[in-house]
């Protein structure tokens, strides 16, 4: 008595069961295949784009500028001395980092070479490096600033010339 009136079904009421409809969840992976990588890639290269290349003479002139605060007279020359032939060895093919002076300017002055002009102050200054790090020779201020500024009048010489 208290009850609504129910409507009256039809035999179209009853639907057989399908499966899920997947048309609108499978449009959107194509997108999602060609987005995703694409949207990385683009970071990427924005990322590369914002990156500035150090070169080997500025890395050299940053490694004399923190090599100035060195105290022990060795360990001062051996930073400066490294700072150089990682200069060489970067700027101009030449492997310099664990090769005598000898051998580092039996390659470095070619004819042709940048470097071959700048042969004396090279010369000069690694001779005066060996004598620091392996005759213990002690160094007073002045030569000192006298080491690192041949030091970098040679990488800001030669950066010019560099391969």
């Amino acid at each position: 008595a208290g009850r609504a009136a129910r409507p009256e079904r039809t035999r179209n009421d009853i639907h057989d069961i399908h499966g899920p409809n997947l048309q609108h969840a499978q449009a959107g992976w194509p997108y999602l295949v060609l987005g995703v990588p694409a949207l990385v890639l683009a970071l990427v290269v924005r990322r590369l784009a914002r990156a500035r290349v150090v070169t080997p003479a500025e890395r050299a002139l940053r490694a004399l500028e923190a090599s100035r605060a060195e105290p022990d007279p060795e360990q001062f020359s051996t930073r400066v001395s490294d700072a150089i032939r990682t200069y060489v060895e970067g700027a101009f093919g030449v492997h310099a980092p664990s090769r005598t002076t000898e051998e580092l300017f039996a390659d470095l002055m070619v004819d042709g070479s940048p470097v071959a002009v700048h042969r004396d102050e090279l010369g000069s200054f690694l001779a005066f490096c060996d004598l620091a790090k392996y005759a213990r020779w002690s160094l007073s201020e002045h030569a000192r600033t006298g080491m690192l500024a041949s030091a970098e009048a040679f990488v800001r010489a030669t950066a010019g010339g560099a391969a």
